[in-house]
């Protein structure tokens, strides 16, 4: 992959993880949309445990690089829904354009940069948001409006804590750091 085209996946990247806070009340609106088929809400709610889950790719303690990982399966789960179900996203996209308008874009430039490592990384991201965390699961939040309600708590705690500086996103978010640290997780992973 051409340098061009590796730091422009990093900026989008970046952008990305800026957005967090917002891209997952996107993804609590997916979770809540009973007009989406279980499923495509239950991968939703998968992301959102994700970006909640210390067992995840990369750690927090990891710095602003431990929130790559959170925003790829935001988009990851976003592609999902549009994908499956291409009508609903769009409706959920006339409500949040600036969300869901260049997801095509991020998931080309994410998958560009991965390289080997997308299929990998969408299949790990995916089985860690199923994990059971805090003693509740995704399924759980699409099936029980309080663990809904749980998890829109748990995610508004965390946010609290978290300080998502634009300067500290563009210092630590590198490529190179990025795919080794996916590399020794999704190696390790592999072998377990």
């Amino acid at each position: 992959m051409p340098g061009s085209s590796g730091d422009e996946a990093i900026a989008v990247l970046r952008e990305r993880i800026l957005s967090i806070p917002a891209d997952l009340k996107a993804l609590f609106a997916v979770v809540d949309d009973a007009d989406l088929p279980d499923e495509l809400r239950v991968k939703a709610a998968a992301a959102i445990f994700y970006n909640l889950n210390p067992s995840n790719l990369i750690p927090a303690k990891e710095g602003m690089l431990g929130y790559a990982d959170d925003a790829l399966a935001i988009r990851c789960a976003m592609f999902a829904v549009a994908e499956a179900a291409p009508e609903q996203a769009k409706r959920h996209a006339e409500h949040a354009p600036e969300l869901w308008g260049d997801l095509d874009r991020d998931i080309a430039a994410f998958s560009g940069l991965l390289g080997d490592l997308w299929e990998p990384f969408r299949e790990a991201w995916l089985r860690v948001g199923m994990m059971e965390w805090r003693g509740k699961k995704a399924a759980d939040a699409v099936a029980d409006e309080e663990v809904s309600a749980w998890l829109y708590a748990a995610v508004d705690e965390a946010f609290a804590l978290r300080d998502l500086e634009e300067a500290a996103v563009v210092r630590e978010v590198r490529r190179d750091p990025l795919l080794a640290k996916l590399q020794g997780r999704l190696g390790a992973r592999k072998r377990a």
